[in-house]
């Protein structure tokens, strides 16, 4: 389901207003976000061993877009000369640093730990000295509804999202009808949804990738 056929619906369950396209299309990024910055996440939003280059003599790299945090069962890594994985485990910030002290810097020394200072930056400890590159394993935000796609909210879960943005709209509307419409329809999606995440998290797997795809 694109973009249009979602505005669509949301314009039935409002009685056809013609003038309510922009609203909707706002309503469908924010419920969008507000899904995407909630506790739980699906596994469609998971993206597997996406590079992140470190470069010697800088502690500080940046995260691929679209990042929303790292996936719970894998932990960034990278890949020795000796063609083994080491990974790098997430601390705090005084922990990490109280754990390696700045030192005299190591040529081709590789940092122990990171500390994830936004949504965009890592900070590696202790400052690497050599270049290499991580690989990372996380849940990524979908392309947003700024024109006329189907994203992953719409190919996997479109129920929740529309029944969340129509309530939005309606509730700007003051439309009692339109809102019990969408809050039945985004507590259906809803379960189909949550649903959907528990069997996910329960068997273990992802539902659309394989590690190292």
């Amino acid at each position: 389901m694109n973009r249009t056929a979602a505005v669509a619906i949301i314009k039935r369950g409002l009685g056809y207003r013609q003038t309510q396209d922009t609203s909707i299309i706002s309503a469908l990024q924010q419920a969008q976000r507000d899904l995407e910055s909630g506790k739980t996440l699906p596994n469609w939003l998971v993206v597997f061993d996406q590079p992140v280059a470190v470069t010697a003599g800088t502690a500080v790299s940046t995260l691929p877009t679209g990042f929303l945090r790292v996936h719970e069962d894998y932990t960034p890594y990278y890949v020795n000369s000796s063609g083994g994985i080491v990974t790098i485990p997430k601390r705090l910030d005084d922990e990490a640093h109280a754990a390696y002290p700045i030192t005299t810097p190591v040529s081709g020394s590789y940092p122990s730990v990171y500390v994830q200072r936004n949504k965009t930056t890592v900070e590696w400890v202790p400052k690497p000295m050599a270049t290499f590159t991580t690989y990372w394993t996380f849940y990524k935000a979908a392309v947003l509804l700024d024109s006329d796609v189907e994203n992953a909210w719409l190919a996997n879960a479109a129920n929740y999202l529309i029944g969340l943005a129509g309530m939005i709209v309606a509730g700007d509307l003051r439309d009692q009808g339109a809102m019990q419409k969408f809050t039945q329809m985004a507590k259906m999606g809803g379960q189909s949804y949550l649903g959907d995440v528990i069997e996910d998290e329960l068997a273990g797997r992802p539902l659309m990738m394989g590690r190292n795809n």
